[in-house]
């Protein structure tokens, strides 16, 4: 069943009853069939039903986002973006790149948490799924433009493409459930590795594709705050697929 489906069958209901319907214990839940997007205005539901308030949405199953939980992402995520901003500000090259690969992505997330909070309506689910296809498109061409060149590139850069692409996932209206389980655990397994330091491309095999590897760039910033980041950004992901999927 389709998340448009499950939120046409609740204004209808909602229509017929003479009492608005329950709150369901949070003031801030909705839907997660569709992500928070499936209130953005630009997902299929809006031309059929209209934009609904997420507090009028069904749920399936528990939430897993009441406002603490909610609250606690919005912060670690705000911190984890200053940090990315502090590198995107201090570094050039590939460096910057692959910060601001970040920093589209912690927006988007904040965004995201944001508007389980304060019900946020104002950015369409479509153009955020544009905007990482583009960022999808932009990571892809350049790798495949190392390969030609016979320009080594860190591994990296490959997680990087994972994230842009899940993030197109994340905001469409229609999900696969093991599809979304299968990136749960993906990203479980990331945080774990970024926890324990075992992502790091700046020592050991960290350059893919042919060249001399005197031209490989490392991106890691092998420290307990920089393995941290990267950690959190994985975990909120990881824990919006499991919330989301599980309410649907």
């Amino acid at each position: 069943m389709t998340f448009s489906s499950i939120s046409a069958g609740v204004l209808l209901e909602d229509s017929m009853s003479p009492s608005p319907m329950p709150s369901m214990g949070s003031s801030h839940m909705m839907s997660p069939g569709a992500s928070p997007m499936g209130s953005m205005g630009a997902s299929p539901m809006s031309s059929d039903v209209g934009t609904m308030d997420p507090g009028m949405m069904a749920m399936s199953g528990p939430d897993l986002l009441p406002p603490w939980v909610t609250w606690l992402w919005l912060i670690a995520l705000t911190a984890v973006l200053v940090f990315h901003c502090a590198h995107f500000i201090r570094m050039g090259g590939q460096h910057r790149w692959f910060h601001a690969s970040h920093i589209l992505m912690l927006v988007s997330m904040l965004y995201m948490y944001a508007s389980m909070e304060f019900r946020w309506t104002w950015l369409s689910a479509d153009a955020q799924a544009i905007v990482f296809g583009l960022s999808s498109a932009a990571i892809l061409i350049w790798l495949i433009t190392w390969v030609v060149q016979k320009q080594p590139f860190s591994y990296l850069w490959i997680l990087a493409l994972i994230m842009q692409v899940a993030m197109i996932y994340m905001w469409l209206p229609d999900w696969i459930p093991a599809l979304t389980w299968a990136l749960v655990v993906y990203y479980g397994l990331e945080t774990l590795a970024w926890l324990f330091g075992l992502i790091d491309d700046t020592k050991g095999k960290g350059a893919i594709g042919p060249g001399d590897r005197s031209a490989f760039v490392p991106l890691a910033h092998p420290s307990l705050l920089g393995n941290a980041s990267m950690a959190i950004m994985a975990a909120s992901m990881g824990y919006m697929f499991a919330a989301m999927q599980v309410m649907r």
